[in-house]
């Protein structure tokens, strides 16, 4: 990101503030374009949800990552909530959200464990008051209707979300399967944007400059279920599609310099048992997968 920057002088809340005139031109999207940033603003809020990691453990399984073991991570121990795996009922998502309501409010990255539990990004997406586009890195859409209106499940958060929050513009949802149309509602289809695996094998850099096209709020939130990648660089229990790391953290930190960030969950963490969890296989995906979230996690505080 190369930027240009040109001073002028405007009244906000009757005090003079400066503003500068970025001229970006975006490596991320080979294009250049005018902005007016509060940069001042916008800095101290990258500073002040960039000093640490919420890793929520709901299972144990980020206990085998080594690098999460230091204090840059503020830990949330939650595998004592019932009722939590797949489906979520009202009472434990409440208890959910009162646990890690102090964490979130200056931590800008949260691990979610498996995609399982990939509707707490819905809690994280309640917080955000200003308009913002959900920007999806998943293999599915998670557009799937609710069993129930007392649950929640990794299969229909994003559904919910896109009736239940206002302030949620725009879904973009990048590396989904190819019939994900067939699984939006007509009363959000006009909300949903989609790029799917096949759209990103065969033009990525299209697909970037298409992205930087469809948000059209200053704010996003990024949510990255790491099924989007292909095998060889994470392993999931879900189908996978083909996208590489590389092509993952390209697009994630292209957002980041464009747009302000208001948070990312990462998730999408191979469940362990007693029984697998010192085989070969099993010892050889967590440190795959430990190495794709150190990568994601650079790409995103960077």
């Amino acid at each position: 990101m190369i930027y240009s920057l040109r001073h002028h002088k405007t009244v906000v809340d009757n005090k003079m503030i400066e503003l500068k005139k970025v001229v970006v031109i975006s490596l991320f999207t080979r294009q250049s374009y005018l902005r007016y940033f509060d940069v001042v603003k916008i800095k101290e809020i990258d500073r002040k949800m960039d000093e640490h990691v919420t890793v929520l453990n709901f299972d144990q399984i980020y206990r085998q990552q080594r690098f999460l073991q230091n204090p840059q991570y503020d830990w949330l121990n939650l595998d004592e909530i019932p009722h939590t795996n797949l489906l979520c009922e009202k009472d434990s998502l409440l208890e959910i959200n009162e646990k890690i309501k102090p964490s979130i409010q200056h931590n800008k990255i949260t691990l979610l464990g498996s995609g399982n539990y990939h509707y707490v990004a819905y809690l994280l997406l309640a917080k955000i008051e200003q308009p913002f586009t959900l920007v999806l890195f998943d293999h599915h859409t998670d557009m799937y209707p609710s069993p129930s209106e007392s649950l929640i499940s990794c299969g229909s958060w994003v559904r919910t979300a896109l009736k239940a929050l206002p302030q949620l513009n725009k879904v973009i949802m990048i590396g989904v399967g190819e019939d994900w149309s067939l699984h939006i509602p007509e009363s959000i289809r006009e909300k949903v944007v989609a790029f799917s695996e096949n759209d990103i094998r065969n033009n990525f850099r299209g697909v970037i400059h298409q992205i930087q096209q469809k948000v059209e709020t200053e704010n996003v939130y990024l949510s990255i279920d790491k099924d989007v990648l292909n095998m060889d660089e994470s392993v999931t229990a879900w189908d996978h599609g083909s996208m590489t790391l590389n092509q993952l953290t390209q697009m994630v930190n292209g957002l980041r310099k464009d747009y302000i960030v208001r948070g990312i969950d990462i998730c999408g963490e191979y469940p362990l048992s007693p029984a697998t969890m010192y085989q070969k296989q099993t010892r050889d995906i967590l440190k795959k997968n430990e190495l794709a979230n150190q990568q994601i996690i650079e790409q995103s505080i960077g």
